[in-house]
């Protein structure tokens, strides 16, 4: 499915689709659907407004997005930061401005075109089949409508296209390739010595006079943590018990899901390949169709065909088995072989046929006729697809009653499950960085600690925990930070002030040291400081051995001419390195093959698309009014 999506799109949309199917008919935003504002835009690009609904989608997106790639216990508050929604809001209005643009121009999206999109979204289909009703269910719970949903992707269509054409004119020299792979494939070669914080030997201990001070300077910073404990209720469809199904409904579903359950014909299948290049000329073909000829009179000449292949056959992957390609079902192969095959009868050998790659002798071994399983093969994936069903439509109608109560009255929780016959249910006090039972999930943190639940006091929305797996959630208590004793953080406070003295003494010393590097060898200095240099000789700048950070600050060094580079570089408040760069040698291009070259062919290219796409995106927006709602991105 994933990879379909990939082949179909790209950008925002595609996080959208595999964020909400990951989690069936999910309730997140339902609210937005019933509930009716005014001034709901977070921004406006001339008269088109983009709406608030538009903006927190694309927040969702971007969570799931970075749960993804994070991990799920990720901490995101990162995402709420001011300038992370103002990043949303600027990526929004680009692509209006290019969808206004793709439009004034005429280009449009035929409804065609958007049928076919929908149509082939694996996530829309049942056994193969697009599923209308699975459609329909995505719909109905985001709160679109088909009209609304198709729009949200020709948009996204026409700003890909705009984009397409303003970079697709883009052309990169051999030249060009060449001097990047001098730059990407230059090795460095240099010497350091790490310096580390830790590494600093206090003159003298940290006095408790200064933990005193510090902790009456800095009292709030030595709080406990603000807690919460939570009522909550929750839906799990797994816990659902479903009335048991009947005989007869189960091969109702049987007969109707006919041909689901036929496996195609199959044809135990051998071949032998004469391989010809892809564009080859007339002579080429006609040299490989007169060695397929010679190969097919040596089989009927009453060689084995399985000797043959593995003598002369090109197909590595069967020649050692004498060319078996195992059972064949119809459209497993290009058109050509797939008709020979499926034209012969059991035991014959083809004339050569030519395919995409060359030419095939097809030997048919054996012919398994197409069948159909029985009800008793296949009742108990009926049963188990009948009781998942059901546990999926007891937990939407459920989480529908549900967040309708919610909704009639936000401020209490039990009242809602009281009226779906559910039991509150209650966590221990937590803080916002240490998460308990249902909190250890992020987005159950998230929306515990966020405004509405936390300062309104209102209960949340369905959070997701799992497919079919949610939970709506209410602060019961409210638990105040409160001021630690002298005794509780002194530790603490001892290992802070010795830090800071051990980070201030380091930049003290590599002064020093400094000073000396532009006449004395990084050696010599280490030999003062009862250290040996590391050497990293002749390292490009993705060597896996050497610490990234340093790489990046090396590689960025002037080349040394008479004498070495030395310099020092600062990673951290805790570590810096002295560096002694010694050589600098650039790649040669003429050393590089040619998926290589390609690579970086890509590569440039798709970086200075990118740019040019950047600038059109700015100069239309030096044309069009834009009003930005600052207050509604706190």
């Amino acid at each position: 499915m994933l990879q379909a999506m990939r082949e179909k799109f790209s950008g925002w949309v595609l996080i959208l689709i595999v964020g909400l199917l990951a989690v069936p008919f999910a309730l997140f935003g339902i609210n937005n659907y019933f509930q009716t504002q005014v001034e709901n835009y977070v921004a406006k690009v001339g008269e088109a407004e983009v709406d608030t609904r538009m903006f927190q989608d694309r927040l969702e997106q971007q969570r799931q997005q970075m749960r993804q790639m994070l991990g799920q216990d990720t901490p995101l508050d990162f995402l709420n930061t001011e300038e992370n929604k103002r990043r949303i809001v600027d990526a929004l209005i680009d692509e209006e401005l290019l969808v206004q643009d793709a439009r004034a121009a005429g280009v449009e999206v035929p409804a065609s075109k958007l049928q076919e999109i929908v149509l082939s979204i694996d996530g829309f289909k049942s056994n193969g089949t697009f599923d209308p009703e699975i459609y329909k269910g995505f719909l109905r719970n985001r709160g679109y409508t088909t009209a609304s949903f198709e729009e949200l992707l020709a948009r996204d269509v026409l700003s890909r296209e705009i984009s397409s054409r303003v970079g697709g004119s883009n052309f990169v020299t051999d030249a060009e390739i060449d001097a990047y792979l001098k730059v990407f494939n230059q090795t460095r070669t240099f010497s350091h010595v790490r310096l580390s914080a830790s590494e600093q030997t206090l003159a003298e201990p940290i006095t408790e006079e200064a933990i005193a001070k510090r902790f009456e300077e800095q009292k709030s910073s030595y709080m406990t943590p603000e807690k919460v404990v939570l009522e909550y209720a929750e839906l799990n469809a797994a816990e659902f018990t479903v009335e048991p199904a009947t005989e007869e409904s189960l091969k109702d579903s049987y007969e109707r899901q006919a041909s689901r359950f036929v496996v195609p014909e199959q044809r135990l299948t051998s071949h032998i390949l004469v391989e010809v290049a892809q564009g080859a000329d007339a002579e080429a073909q006609k040299a490989a169709l007169a060695e397929a000829e010679k190969l097919l009179a040596e089989v009927k000449g009453g060689k084995a065909f399985a000797d043959v292949a593995k003598e002369h056959s090109d197909d590595l992957g069967s020649k050692a088995t004498g060319g078996d390609l195992g059972w064949i079902e119809k459209g497993a192969n290009d058109a050509a072989f797939d008709d020979a095959l499926f034209a012969m009868n059991a035991n014959d050998v083809s004339q050569p046929v030519l395919g995409s790659n060359g030419y095939h002798i097809i030997q048919l071994r054996e012919i398994r006729a197409e069948k159909r399983k029985t009800f008793e093969e296949v009742r108990a994936e009926l049963l188990a697809s009948y009781e998942t069903t059901e546990r999926e439509r007891i937990y939407n109608e459920r989480a529908s009653k549900l967040l309708d109560a919610i909704h009639r009255d936000p401020q209490s929780l039990k009242a809602p499950a009281e009226s779906v016959g559910m039991t509150l249910k209650t966590t221990e006090a937590f803080a916002r960085d240490a998460g308990v039972g249902i909190a250890l999930n992020p987005k159950v943190m998230e929306e515990a600690f966020g405004e509405m639940v936390l300062e309104r006091g209102q209960t949340s929305d369905l959070i997701d925990i799992a497919p079919s797996h949610s939970v709506a959630i209410r602060v019961l208590e409210r638990i105040p930070p409160k001021q630690r004793e002298l005794a509780e953080v002194r530790a603490q406070i001892e290992s802070e002030l010795k830090l800071e003295a051990q980070r201030k003494q380091l930049a003290a010393q590599v002064a020093e040291l400094e000073k000396r590097l532009p006449g004395e060898s990084l050696e010599a200095i280490a030999a003062s400081l009862t250290k040996t240099p590391e050497k990293a000789d002749a390292v490009v700048r993705t060597a896996a051995n050497v610490d990234p950070n340093l790489l990046t600050e090396v590689f960025k060094l002037p080349r040394p001419g008479s004498n070495p580079v030395r310099r020092a570089i600062r990673l951290s408040d805790d570590d810096q390195v002295l560096v002694e760069l010694t050589a600098v040698v650039d790649g040669d291009p003429k050393t590089v093959e040619q998926a290589a070259r390609d690579g970086a062919k890509a590569q440039l290219l798709s970086q200075w698309q990118e740019t040019e796409s950047r600038a059109y995106v700015k100069a239309l927006r030096q044309g069009v009014d834009i009003k930005i709602a600052e207050d509604r991105l706190r």
